[in-house]
């Protein structure tokens, strides 16, 4: 047999993964320029630089996202406390707001406050949403309406349970109940702003007459309450700074400003907080000065997060934004609403 280890065209059985076509392409590669060209010690400019050519890319228009290009600020109302608002831009707003785990919440009325579980999909195999919501009556309990519906998709959630005072770590069984029914503004459906982003929910216990308690809502009149208020925002946050929402939370933290939907709208209140999502629903509480220490009502309902300007990749602040619970906000969801059924 003769040898062939110093051929050229050595054969592709005796390479140990090329074909014979591809070792060939390879060896010829040096000396035809119709062959696949070995590559060149070189920087890749140097190689191939670059001259225009027939098709040249179209040229890219300036970001028109960039967080800093819009300094302006609309619909804002500023604070006591920060009454030049573009400060809360300028640092981290972690000295504005404490936040820590509730202690033992089954002996005071904080008890009424729970998780909600949420299935969005049909498909039940998929995980759930979570959020929070706490009790407003016999059979009923309260909710940011878009834990209800989605207003990008333009769908209810299939379904939602209710875990009053949930406690990950409690060997105790906590009372839960399923949302049979709700309503929320019919507004909502279309324009989904902060100030319509409320729900009350009907279910099938009489959860509130089971664990004892509920916390009631209140109308807010005054335009001032807010810088006047110890508010704290109460609920089951779920990033990995809370443990995953496995147990109830507190946060309370300093006014930052209003902020407007527009011309006519009352200005959504804004708090300084690190919660986040899971906290979705849950109520912001002050003290109930005729019940008495200890006993809280509800002057507002988690949203979501906010900003001072609504430029395209503007970052969140520190905060929380809540519907301003308003004569109007309540007329809306009394007056106007649409109701939805969860049992069908």
């Amino acid at each position: 047999m003769p040898d062939q280890g110093n051929s050229p065209e050595q054969s592709g059985d005796a390479h140990p993964f090329l074909t014979a076509k591809g070792l060939r392409l390879q060896q010829l590669g040096r000396k035809d320029e119709f062959s696949m060209p070995m590559a060149m010690p070189s920087y890749p400019s140097e190689a191939s630089p670059y001259s225009g050519g027939a098709y040249p890319s179209a040229p890219i228009d300036p970001f028109d996202f960039a967080a800093d290009r819009d300094r302006t600020i609309h619909n804002v109302r500023p604070s006591v406390a920060f009454p030049r608002v573009e400060s809360l831009l300028e640092q981290p707003l972690n000295p504005y707001f404490q936040t820590r785990l509730v202690a033992r919440p089954q002996s005071n009325q904080l008890r009424a406050i729970g998780k909600l579980f949420i299935q969005i999909s049909p498909d039940t195999r998929l995980p759930l949403a979570m959020g929070s919501a706490w009790i407003t009556g016999p059979s009923t309990i309260a909710t940011a309406a878009h834990n209800l519906y989605d207003s990008t998709t333009r769908t209810w959630s299939r379904a939602l349970e209710f875990h009053a005072g949930y406690d990950y770590y409690d060997s105790n069984d906590r009372p839960t109940c399923r949302v049979t029914g709700a309503y929320i503004p019919r507004s909502y459906l279309n324009n989904p702003a902060t100030n319509l982003d409320i729900a009350i929910c009907y279910v099938d216990r009489n959860i509130g007459d089971i664990i004892g308690t509920q916390i009631r809502t209140e109308v807010v009149t005054d335009p001032d309450f807010f810088d006047n208020e110890r508010v704290a925002i109460v609920g089951y946050p779920a990033g990995s700074g809370f443990d995953f929402g496995k147990q109830l939370w507190q946060s309370e933290g300093d006014y930052l400003f209003g902020q407007g939907n527009g011309p006519d709208s009352d200005f959504a209140p804004v708090m300084a907080t690190n919660f986040g999502g899971g906290a979705s629903g849950c109520p912001w509480l002050v003290e109930d000065k005729a019940a008495g220490p200890g006993k809280y009502v509800a002057v507002g309902v988690t949203s979501g997060h906010a900003k001072l300007r609504y430029a395209r990749g503007e970052l969140n602040l520190n905060s929380l934004v809540s519907p301003y619970f308003g004569p109007r906000m309540f007329a809306e969801l009394e007056d106007n609403q649409v109701f939805h059924d969860f049992t069908v």
